[in-house]
């Protein structure tokens, strides 16, 4: 798929100012969390699909 309005090619996020104000830190690792993401992705749209 072609680059989207609002897509940008790349970003380097820190969230770090998060971190600090909230003690947020995400559990998740990287990979982990693109596997989780592929399987929602497919189920959301396996059930659009059905309907």
């Amino acid at each position: 798929m072609d680059m989207q309005k609002g897509d940008v090619p790349a970003t380097w996020a820190d969230a770090s100012l998060l971190k600090r104000l909230t003690g947020y830190q995400p559990k998740t690792g990287i990979q982990e969390g693109i596997n989780k993401f592929v399987a929602w992705y497919k189920k959301y749209n396996a059930d659009i699909d059905s309907r």
